[in-house]
């Protein structure tokens, strides 16, 4: 089997693909940052499942949604997303791993030129995430959040 090149459809086809999963983690990402559900919803599979660190889990875009909906109206979170690894199990399905760090603060707190002042503890987790190619889109079929370190 000869190694593939740049000109192949194939090649060319995957690349394609894998910009567009990693397009949709930073998209989910900024959608809960900033309670933009609506798109948030746009990007989960129907039968989507959220595993939380805490283990709780979550099923269904509806649950993801009001889940986030009802996070403390002053609560700031920014998930710096990072380190994104992607395995093909099957022509319609991707796992990935992301390096997130996570930040929070609260939107009280006075802005200044430097920001707002960030929480005490911050923490380093992971997102393992199924993405499903269904209808010419891919989506979030499932994610599980768990955390590595904090300070």
């Amino acid at each position: 089997m000869s190694q593939p090149t740049m000109d192949e459809p194939d090649l060319l086809w995957r690349t394609a693909h894998e910009q567009a999963i990693h397009a949709l983690i930073v998209r989910v990402g900024w959608a809960i940052d900033h309670s933009d559900l609506a798109d948030l919803a746009n990007c989960l599979h129907p039968d989507v499942v959220f595993v939380r660190p805490d283990g709780q889990a979550l099923q269904g875009p509806q649950a993801v949604c009001d889940a986030y909906a009802q996070r403390q109206p002053d609560r700031m979170t920014r998930h710096l997303l990072s380190n994104v690894h992607l395995v093909w199990t099957s022509p319609d399905r991707v796992q990935s791993k992301a390096t997130v760090l996570l930040w929070t603060g609260r939107l009280s707190d006075d802005k200044t030129a430097a920001g707002r002042p960030a929480d005490p503890v911050q923490k380093l987790g992971e997102h393992l995430d199924v993405w499903a190619f269904e209808a010419g889109r891919w989506a979030l079929l499932r994610r599980q959040s768990e955390f590595v370190f904090f300070r």
